[in-house]
């Protein structure tokens, strides 16, 4: 990475912080919960539940501390400890789970055209239980966008999948042994619990995104031809865009295309936001397999900028010219 894309960084932090739509940042408020059900192994001792609230966001945190003692199951066939788990999270209203297309918590693969056919739930990446545990998540507030607005209570239910994975040796036919993972599973999990508590849903605007594709700049000061040192293809860039809402904060991203000064991809984001003259921001990269991702431009500003009936084509950076539209579905809970 040059001192140019050190630069755009610079610029993207400062834009961040001049357009950000929201108030000055909150401290964060606990959010008391009422437990309704959980299985017999649950130990409050074991298992810490917080969760809190700042700046439209909901912060949720699993503390995990077992007893060096603690008696994990054995499978009866390998004689294998099962201390390996992945944990879910849902959310639900009266009884049915939250309708949502938020991809989950700290996702960074949203799809631009995935439909909204999901459910509010995430899982957590595998954690060994013999060592302490802390399982910390963020979950913003426009993902509640099918609740309506004010004071709705809401129950979060926790289950966990305990497994373990051993290695032996299978027979295969006449040819002898070779080496296989076996995962092994457990039907009693240890943590199953269910809360219950009130979240005040914001009002939660929808607008439609449409990027119609982008070209980089071939000047004096930047050309795109370079970028990409390969024996395999061209050394053109590997160009993707993202979504920033809040200002500075992932959205969503586009797939990249290969060896190229311009992009063609038509891409469409849903974008929740709270305000009816929010900012966001744009952000255009080279994808590199090998090392961190360079910065081609930033851009930043009020949505209404770009709420425009014909294209706006905006530039910044190396980008010489990048073609976008929104449209304003106004309050949707």
């Amino acid at each position: 990475m040059n001192k140019q894309h050190f630069l755009f960084i610079g610029i993207a932090l400062l834009l961040c912080s001049c357009f950000r739509s929201q108030p000055a940042a909150e401290s964060p408020q606990a959010l008391s919960f009422k437990t309704e059900s959980k299985s017999p192994l649950t130990d409050e001792r074991c298992f810490t539940l917080t969760l809190d609230s700042a700046d439209h966001t909901l912060f949720l945190k699993l503390n995990i501390n077992l007893p060096k003692d603690f008696a994990f199951p054995v499978n009866k066939k390998y004689g294998d400890k099962l201390t390996k788990t992945a944990f879910d999270f849902s959310f639900y209203f009266n009884g049915k789970m939250i309708a949502s297309d938020y991809a989950g918590a700290d996702s960074p693969d949203r799809n631009t055209e995935s439909p909204a056919t999901g459910t509010l739930s995430f899982s957590s990446d595998t954690v060994d239980l013999r060592t302490m545990q802390s399982l910390q998540f963020r979950i913003p507030f426009y993902a509640f966008h099918e609740l309506k607005k004010g004071k709705r209570s809401i129950v979060l239910k926790i289950s966990e999948r305990l497994f373990t994975a051993t290695h032996t040796k299978e027979k295969k036919g006449n040819a002898g042994t070779y080496d296989s993972t076996v995962y092994l599973t457990d039907s009693k999990p240890l943590l199953n619990m269910s809360v219950r508590f009130d979240l005040n849903v914001p009002p939660v605007y929808k607008s439609m995104i449409y990027g119609y594709g982008l070209v980089l700049r071939n000047d004096s000061t930047f050309s795109p031809s370079g970028m990409d040192n390969t024996v395999l293809k061209s050394s053109l860039p590997d160009i993707y865009w993202m979504l920033y809402y809040p200002v500075g904060e992932f959205y969503a991203k586009t797939n990249y295309e290969t060896s190229t000064d311009a992009y063609h991809g038509r891409d469409t984001f849903r974008l929740y936001h709270y305000y009816a003259k929010d900012s966001l921001g744009i952000g255009v990269f080279d994808h590199d397999n090998l090392s961190r991702d360079d910065g081609l431009g930033f851009w930043a500003g009020p949505i209404e900028k770009i709420n425009v009936p014909k294209i706006r084509r905006i530039s910044f950076g190396y980008v010489k010219s990048f073609d976008v539209k929104a449209e304003n579905k106004g309050i949707v809970n």
